[in-house]
């Protein structure tokens, strides 16, 4: 396992996300307008991770940075699933940065709600996860 299904596993955790969005939780990949089959999360990595917490002048943890989308086509589902996104990531230490994006695209009808959240994960449960 690795720190990008440690995200995946914490959505699915939740039994809300699980029955809207479950099958369509993806990696990078972002939904097509002209096939859209229902809510989707997108899980994407902004950065590579990155060393941080020193002790001796060795990295003791790494930084993780992740933008998670939800696109719907339903306003109010949008929100409650971006609210749920937010406690489930809360729940393994990963933390709402404030930077986002909510949008509207109205040729589509589709509505998105990106966030970026931030997340440490100390060395030694980064080599468990491996």
């Amino acid at each position: 396992m690795d720190v990008m299904m440690k995200v995946y596993d914490a959505l699915m955790a939740d039994e809300y996300i699980a029955a809207q969005a479950g099958g369509r939780i993806k990696f990078y990949d972002y939904p097509t307008t002209l096939n859209f089959a229902g809510p989707a999360i997108v899980i994407d990595p902004i950065s590579t991770e990155l060393d941080t917490d020193f002790a001796d002048d060795k990295p003791i943890a790494e930084e993780y940075l992740y933008q998670i989308d939800v696109w719907t086509t339903n306003r109010k589902q949008t929100k409650e699933l971006a609210r749920r996104v937010k406690d489930a990531l809360r729940a393994v230490n990963f933390y709402y940065n404030g930077s986002g994006v909510d949008e509207y695209d109205k040729d589509s009808k589709i509505y998105r709600d990106a966030r970026r959240f931030r997340g440490k994960v100390y060395s030694e449960d980064v080599k468990a996860l491996s």
